[in-house]
């Protein structure tokens, strides 16, 4: 089996997709928790105030592609 095919058949099957999702979740409100955030609140957050996560999700991806591209060319004029 090529390895396209096993890829493909890992995204259509629905049940990894909500495996996967549910450990991330578990990771990432485990993480919070530990930081002394209740999870009860990080979902609250995240369905009220999508829109807004969604606007920070942009800034920082706008703030990572600025450092990289600062980085390459610091590279390439030093």
């Amino acid at each position: 089996m090529k390895t396209r095919e096993c890829i493909d058949k890992i995204k259509a099957n629905r049940w990894v997709r909500i495996i996967a999702l549910g450990i991330a979740a578990f990771i990432m409100f485990s993480y919070m928790y530990s930081r002394g955030i209740s999870p009860v609140w990080i979902a609250v957050a995240i369905v009220c105030f999508r829109g807004f996560f969604w606007f920070l999700y942009r800034i920082a991806c706008l703030l990572v592609a600025a450092a990289i591209l600062f980085c390459i060319l610091s590279f390439l004029v030093f």
